[in-house]
This record gives structure tokens, sequence and C-alpha cells, in this order.
């Protein structure tokens, strides 16, 4: 009889019978390989606990290194030493590198995901000035606060031409339709509204929010429209709800091109967006 062995695995033989004997903690494999010799395989348990807390380090590390170095530049190797385990434990969890990157994509998807919806159900009078300036706030810390979902977006894009991210900007009118749907058409029902629809303008104004903040995060933007973030969304804010001219001003001569004279009607310039912020401020006073 030979000693028994300790091993991290148990290659499968159908040419061997096996017993399983369960101690505790330790399983006992007794393989009996001829009439004159057996072979003890002590494989320990891994716990759930333990397994749980690999696959957050590995997650960790492959997050910072791909955030930093991209997705190609980055090895399993290297993952495996930031994350403190062997090669071959980060193939017992993810059968390849993608899969772990994808594994990390749905992960910050659903948070993010997760966070967008609690931003939703705090707007009431969805283009109110107080409703869109809460909003703005909640962007900011949307993209400050996690940036490396953005960064993941940004990899996806280059090295995988926006395979696992396309959805999430699919048809954004339709999605805040169906989010927003009684709210959005609570608006469109106040007096005042200028007629677009209104999951297309509130669209409109999410990707632009979300764009000033992901300048001024993750492109160094430092400040890019000359004023602070506060600033810059209080005055983004009044132009959706003022529009570029003074309503009560008539709107500039312009010559016709064909006459050359100014044409025998003023009318006022049509506002970017028609909010109904000022219907809204004459309620609440």
């Amino acid at each position: 009889m030979v000693e028994p062995l300790l091993l991290p695995c148990v290659p499968a033989n159908p040419r061997w019978d096996t017993n399983l004997l369960d101690f505790g903690k330790t399983i006992v494999i007794k393989r009996e390989r001829s009439f004159f010799e057996q072979t003890f395989v002590f494989v320990p348990k891994i716990t759930q606990d333990r397994i749980l807390e690999n696959q957050r380090r590995l997650e960790a590390a492959a997050l910072q290194l791909f955030t930093k170095q991209g997705f190609h530049g980055t090895n399993i190797r290297e993952i495996a030493e930031k994350a403190e385990v062997s090669v071959g434990a980060i193939y017992t969890y993810y059968p390849t590198k993608e899969a772990l990157y994808v594994t990390l994509v749905r992960n910050h998807k659903a948070h993010m995901q997760e966070l967008r919806d609690q931003m939703f159900s705090s707007l009431q009078d969805i283009f109110s000035k107080n409703d869109l300036s809460q909003f703005a706030t909640e962007i900011r810390s949307y993209v400050y606060n996690h940036t490396e979902f953005w960064l993941l977006m940004y990899i996806d894009v280059i090295e995988f031409k926006n395979q696992h991210f396309a959805e999430w900007f699919h048809n954004m009118p339709e999605q805040f339709r169906s989010r927003l749907g009684p709210v959005l058409n609570k608006a469109k029902r106040q007096p005042g509204w200028c007629g677009q629809d209104p999951a297309f303008a509130f669209a409109t104004i999410y990707l632009h929010v979300i764009t000033y903040f992901l300048i001024e995060k993750l492109f160094q933007g430092n400040r890019h429209l000359g004023v602070s973030d506060e600033q810059a969304m209080e005055k983004f804010i009044q132009l959706l709800s003022g529009g570029l001219w003074n309503s009560t001003e008539p709107r500039p001569l312009v010559k016709s091109r064909t006459s050359g004279k100014a044409p025998a009607a003023r009318r006022k310039m049509p506002r970017v967006l028609a909010m109904t912020s000022r219907a809204a401020d004459s309620r609440a006073r």
C-alpha cells in the first residue's frame, strides 16, 4: 500500500472504483487502482465564504487593471498576482479573461441601473426648475462617484465595439417613457408645454447633463464652460426654462433674401424648449 497523497484536485478515471467518505470539512476519496495498490486523495472543502472572497478579490484586481491598462493590455497573470491567487484559481471561477470582464460589466450595470431608478423615483414635476436642479445634483454624484463604470464603458467602445453597453443608450426616449410615463404625461398636459415629446425632451436633458459631468471628471475638463458645476447647471436650466431670447421682446428684424425687405409682421423667437417651470413656480406661489 502506498502512502496517502494530498492533492488539490482529483482527476476522474472511470477505471477506478470510488468510495467517498465525508469527515466534516475534509472529503476522503478512496480509489482502488488494483488488487494490490490503493491511493487516498484528500480534498479540502472550500467554503462558500472563501469562494465569494476569492471572486471579490479577482474582480477588484481586474477592475483596477482594466481601467488603468485596458482589457487587452492586461493579462491573467497580472490579475492573479494583484489578487494574490494562483492563475489556476482564476479559471476555477471564470473560463476566460473576457468572462471576468463581462462579470464586471454586468455587476456595475445592475448597480447603476438601481441608482438611476432611485433618481427617477424622486421626480414629480419633472421639468420644473426645482426638479431639474435636484436631478442635476444627483447626476453629478452618479458620474463622480462611479468613474469605474464609465471607464468600463469606454473600454467596451474601444476594445469590443460597444458589444456590452450598446443597449444602455439605445432609444433612450422609449426607456424614459417606460420608466417615467405618468410623470412625462403630466408635464405634457400642463399649460405652456411646447408640444414636443416630453420623453425626447427629458432624454436630451439627461444626455447633456451626463456629458457635462463626464467631461469634467474623466477628461479633466476643469470648468470647461468657464464656471463652476453649480453655475453651469443653473445657467443650463435657465436656458431650458426661458430660452435664448427674452419672450417680452420682439424678434430682431431679418431682411428677406428674396425681396431684401424686412417681414411685415414681427414674431417672437421660439424658445429652445418651452418648459413648464414658470407655471410650476406660479402654482407654488
